[in-house]
């Protein structure tokens, strides 16, 4: 009687790491159609709302869709950008506020606020810059902006400078790099 040798058992499939489930949930996510519209949202009300980052959504979703980073970089900047905006004017309102009986309270005077506003029109902008780069809240930065009287030009622009430089330098990284490092780590297929 002829020897047969016993069949291996079927190959166990390895369960997913935590790691990799999320990423595959990141990219049916990002494969939905509303990655936009949530990032979006998120930078609007992170930019005048929310303590955080912008990038809580959109590096999640570029790293699982990397071919959409640099559209979802645009996406995020202009959320952050209309919340910035929206704060700039509040800090604007807050203006005739600063110059009158509260400004005297604080034992501010009128020419206190003139320096400063001198300062902020020649340095102001790359303070919102600078912010929009850091850890320094924005939010606080386009408030006082706002409030100070940093002039609007110098203000937008500055801010779209930073954010813009910001979302597309990590959308970059996302697109040369960062996602395919991701997927070697958790061992995840692109489809």
């Amino acid at each position: 009687m002829p020897v047969v040798p016993p069949t291996p058992p079927p190959a166990a499939t390895q369960p997913q790491s935590r790691v990799a489930r999320s990423l595959a949930t990141l990219q049916r996510w990002a494969d939905a159609g509303w990655s936009g519209s949530v990032v979006f949202a998120w930078g609007l009300l992170q930019g005048c709302i929310f303590p955080g980052f912008v990038d809580l959504f959109f590096l999640p979703l570029a790293i699982a869709r990397p071919k959409h980073a640099y559209r979802l970089a645009l996406i995020a900047s202009a959320g952050t950008l209309i919340g910035s905006v929206i704060l700039y004017a509040v800090g604007s309102q807050a203006l005739s506020l600063l110059q009158g009986p509260v400004a005297e309270w604080l034992g501010v005077s009128a020419a206190r606020l003139d320096e400063s506003r001198t300062t902020l029109a020649k340095y102001g902008a790359w303070a919102i810059f600078a912010s929009t780069m850091s850890p320094i809240s924005t939010k606080l930065t386009s408030i006082a902006s706002g409030a100070i009287g940093v002039p609007w030009p110098q203000f937008v622009g500055a801010l779209i400078a930073g954010r813009l430089t910001r979302g597309l330098g990590l959308a970059w990284l996302v697109r040369h790099g960062g996602a395919s490092a991701v997927e070697r780590w958790v061992k995840v297929p692109r489809p």
